[in-house]
């Protein structure tokens, strides 16, 4: 299939996607859930373009809660712009190379209405929104359970935009914190070595942040996108996780002419990943 049929293809699943839902304004309206068939969770939180009908949106911390809100990066209510199409594009690329498919978790609503990338008390100002992250995050926990009692290993990938640098993609771990028993399986070269998430990455033609030459664990990924609410929580760290990795591209990678080459990029990086370290993983004894 020649690549602008694919291109056309994935617009056109991506418009059909979302007009889907311009009709309703229930939370499945406004959560993009796909099951998948391998061991991966793309998750996208901040790329949605639609309101929620009915809910106000989210206001600013007053002091008291400045410092809560600051541990995950502060108050935002700007989305990621083209995350949710990357997401996806991704997606589809990864089930294009293995014929499997990736769980898919993606917000459709505006990040001003509810932040599903922070604790339910930060994430909204208006009650009737407690349903929409609710199920966001449901659908996250079901699908990390679901990877965690079908397969050895498994791996979170959570989808964002960074404006800091437009040419870097940034890696979000907590400095290794939350792909805590990659690391104990298989070595810091899952993250950073030739055939490593990062490493893979980097020779697809993204710039990487930090250096893969860096140590995994000197402190050297950006604060602010070092890795936030979703990784943590869901990440190897704990004994309820997988391996989870925040994903920050650059504005480059995000333009619209360049979606479709990021995304390709993207995905063979991650099934060469998933080919290296999770296709024939053994379960780590905890």
């Amino acid at each position: 299939m020649s690549f602008l049929r694919r291109v056309a293809l994935g617009a056109g699943a991506l418009a059909i996607s979302f007009s889907a839902c311009a009709a309703g304004g229930t939370p499945k309206d406004l959560v993009l859930v796909h099951a998948g068939t391998l061991p991966i969770v793309l998750t996208a939180p901040h790329g949605g373009r639609l309101d929620i009908p009915d809910v106000a949106q989210r206001t600013a911390p007053d002091a008291a809660h400045a410092a809560a809100f600051k541990k995950w990066g502060g108050f935002q209510a700007g989305g990621d712009a083209n995350t949710d199409t990357l997401a996806l594009r991704i997606s589809a690329e990864i089930e294009k190379l293995t014929g499997r498919r990736p769980y898919l978790v993606l917000a459709k609503f505006k990040r001003k209405f509810v932040d599903p990338n922070r604790p339910s008390e930060l994430a909204y100002s208006d009650p009737q929104a407690t349903p929409y992250y609710a199920l966001y995050h449901s659908t996250i926990r079901k699908f990390v359970d679901d990877i965690r009692q079908a397969y050895p290993a498994g791996l979170l990938l959570d989808v964002h935009g960074e404006s800091k640098n437009d040419d870097v993609l940034m890696r979000g771990t907590g400095n290794g914190d939350t792909v805590a028993v990659l690391v104990r399986r298989a070595g810091v070269r899952a993250i950073t070595g030739p055939n490593g998430l990062f490493g893979q990455l980097e020779a697809q033609g993204f710039q990487v942040f930090p250096s893969n030459r860096l140590p995994l664990w000197n402190g050297a990924e950006n604060a602010g996108f070092n890795g936030g609410y979703t990784v943590n929580v869901y990440g190897s760290q704990n004994a309820d996780g997988i391996d989870a990795v925040q994903l920050e591209f650059g504005g480059r990678y995000r333009r619209d002419d360049e979606l479709d080459r990021s995304a390709v990029q993207a995905a063979r990086a991650i099934v060469a990943f998933y080919k290296a370290y999770l296709e024939n993983a053994t379960k780590e004894r905890r």
